[in-house]
């Protein structure tokens, strides 16, 4: 059966598609309007074993699983690395459609994972909404402070988030416009607390459809936020072996060389998840709190003693907390601690 390469083009409310044989040959290229309807059409009257690339975007995974079940593959490509698309002379839908054929049938491209299922595409959905609206209560939070140091006013703590601390605070500002302007800024606050607190309900109520978060916060440390993270984010325990977990939760040393030379220092890759990186900080520290003993807080100490340096013992113990909830999920079993001094969470995934 011959192959043919599908690129799309996606737009919300126009999709270019252009289609190249295995040779490169460009067979057909058009244009449709934006609906589940046509982009089945599209991969339909196509004949032959169908494989399909578009770029990340907002309409990335539904489109991507729009269409799985209508052709062979379908893969999302990250847009930061087509070059050829995004510094390219001619631009313009069908262009860039016929573009993206050519890089699926060399393979000259990076996949973004997406969820095949639409339960595991909405729980993601329910945890990023819920890390924003963190987002958005921390950045008010520092507003409120930035704007008290304009009057030359520093608070330490967070006591001037409360209801009294507040209008304590509040009561020494001098100008009536910035006391208005303060006022304001907390009510948004307050929204943006009431929001963030059903977003967290949410996740927790979407999580009870995932019988692994249980067994997830079971590992010291690791509570329901946390588990619901891991498993958004990661959405299948097979995706990574060892090293590219590590990748993926920007935890990975990176340096730049040129012939034996070093450019810089060895520092953190940025590429990946900031919020992997997050909550196996978050577990981190909560193993640190344990008054008891355990295989994390062993490990950790162990290797402070190898490295005598807490940030890369703890940065050490962040990946390994990571290696042992992707074992507890892939391998379907309960935390011990010998996942953590044994080979369990070692073990190529």
């Amino acid at each position: 059966m011959r192959k043919v390469y599908a690129g799309i083009d996606l737009g919300c409310k126009t999709c270019a598609g252009a289609v190249r044989d295995s040779k490169g040959k460009l067979l057909d290229t058009c244009s449709f309007p934006t609906s589940a309807e046509n982009l089945i059409d599209f991969v339909s009257n196509l004949k032959g074993e169908v494989r399909v690339l578009v770029e990340e975007c907002e309409l990335a995974g539904w489109v991507y699983r729009t269409l799985l079940p209508h052709v062979h593959s379908v893969e999302v490509s990250d847009p930061r690395h087509n070059a050829w698309i995004a510094k390219g002379k001619r631009k313009s839908d069908p262009v860039d459609a016929a573009k993206l054929a050519e890089l699926l049938r060399g393979g000259f491209y990076r996949a973004v994972h997406h969820p095949e299922e639409e339960e595991m595409a909405t729980f993601k959905i329910a945890v990023q909404h819920y890390d924003q609206m963190t987002k958005t209560t921390t950045r008010l939070q520092n507003q409120i402070r930035a704007r008290f140091r304009q009057q030359g006013m520093v608070f330490e703590g967070k006591g001037i988030y409360g209801a009294r601390g507040r209008q304590k605070a509040i009561s020494m500002v001098e100008s009536e416009a910035i006391a208005e302007i303060l006022l304001q800024d907390f009510r948004l606050l307050d929204g943006a607390q009431e929001e963030r607190a059903r977003a967290r309900a949410l996740v927790t109520k979407l999580s009870r459809s995932f019988p692994v978060i249980k067994r997830l916060e079971r590992i010291p440390g690791v509570a329901t936020i946390s588990a619901s993270r891991f498993v958004a984010y990661v959405q299948n325990p097979h995706r990574f072996n060892t090293k590219g977990l590590v990748n993926f939760s920007q935890l990975a040393v990176t340096k730049r060389e040129s012939g034996e030379s070093l450019i810089g220092g060895e520092h953190l890759s940025k590429e990946g998840n900031g919020s992997m990186k997050a909550l196996s900080r978050t577990v981190f520290n909560g193993v640190m709190r344990t008054r008891r003993m355990n295989g994390i807080k062993d490990y950790y100490l162990r290797s402070l003693r190898r490295t005598k340096n807490e940030t890369h013992a703890r940065l050490n113990t962040q990946r390994k907390i990571l290696a042992v909830m992707n074992a507890v999920w892939r391998d379907e079993t309960e935390y011990s601690d010998d996942l953590v001094t044994g080979n369990g969470a070692k073990r190529t995934l």
